[in-house]
């Protein structure tokens, strides 16, 4: 039995699906590496904030010592020493070039005086799609730390 004109028509039509299937796949795979790269990108700005923060929490100048003796002695911080402490933290360490566009944020203080709280604000640049979003992705990271006497 041969074949009829009829039976070529569906000759090319896999490579059709083919091609499709890896195109979706390619951009299956970009979104998953630009979504990972801004993740990462979060999460070292979120171990540069704790570090900032326990940095600035140890570096009180003061003591607040209850005048009746019965409290422990806590920390004085003032929002002052605490952005200052986590501006020195991060340019000793070098955070400006692991991140792009570091910069401390306006969360950066102390909300009672005993707490360092460090907001870091930076841009994530994700591999391949950069040129879709030429600003990058920006984001935010809060470390907290409270310094605490023990005896």
């Amino acid at each position: 039995m041969g074949q009829g004109p009829d039976d070529d028509s569906d000759d090319g039509q896999i490579s059709i699906l083919i091609v499709g299937m890896m195109l979706i796949c390619l951009l299956a795979l970009i979104v998953v590496m630009a979504v990972t790269s801004i993740y990462l990108a979060e999460r070292k700005l979120q171990a540069h904030a704790d570090n900032a923060a326990l940095a600035a929490a140890d570096s009180f100048r003061g003591l607040d010592i209850p005048d009746d003796g019965s409290g422990r002695p806590a920390a004085e911080l003032t929002d002052s020493s605490v952005s200052g402490a986590a501006s020195s933290y991060l340019t000793e360490v070098g955070a400006e070039f692991d991140v792009d566009s570091l910069s401390v944020g306006a969360g950066t203080g102390t909300p009672d005086g005993r707490t360092a709280q460090v907001t870091l604000d930076a841009v994530a640049h994700p591999p391949v799609v950069a040129w879709i979003i030429p600003g990058g992705v920006p984001i935010t990271a809060t470390g907290d730390a409270r310094a605490e006497f023990e005896q």
